[in-house]
């Protein structure tokens, strides 16, 4: 843990280490240089680059923080990827992050915890790389996208 009394007001216990902090300028700026330069392009494309930024972040080791290191993860504790969410929230447009939030925190760890060896190898380990792009796809006829108006389940026969 490291004490902030930067700001002259009573010393703030944080969890974040100077690793943290170290992490955090890494990601800041490649955010920075890789991301903000590009939004405004991007915007008016109504498309970005996906598989180029994932692949530039999974060579920094940005997209498999908490991940196991035989796929090819850090196994980094919590507040990496607190880190890593909040610098994402720095760049000038919400689809951006989301998009890549949607590949590290809603694709991935089902398949890090449920997939088998020979999935996470062929799925997870590329993945964390940045080589392939996680996505997720809801919808119904009725409810569109809207996760909690869904009413088709699944039964074992």
């Amino acid at each position: 843990m490291v004490v902030d009394t930067q700001n002259n007001l009573s010393p703030l216990i944080t969890p974040f280490t100077e690793e943290h902090e170290m992490f955090r300028k890494s990601v800041r700026a490649f955010v920075d240089k890789e991301i903000n330069p590009h939004v405004e392009a991007w915007e008016a494309d109504e498309l970005w680059p996906a598989h180029e930024v994932l692949q530039k972040m999974g060579a920094l080791g940005f997209l498999g923080l908490s991940y196991p290191v035989d796929y090819g993860g850090a196994e980094a504790d919590i507040w990496f990827t607190v880190v890593l969410m909040e610098e994402l929230g720095r760049i000038h447009c919400g689809g951006v992050p989301m998009g890549i939030s949607v590949h590290t925190d809603m694709c991935t760890p089902a398949l890090a915890k449920y997939g088998s060896h020979e999935l996470k190898e062929k799925y997870l380990t590329p993945a964390l790389r940045g080589e392939m792009v996680g996505c997720i796809g809801v919808t119904e006829p009725g409810a569109g996208s809207d996760v909690a108006g869904i009413i088709t389940r699944a039964e074992r026969d």
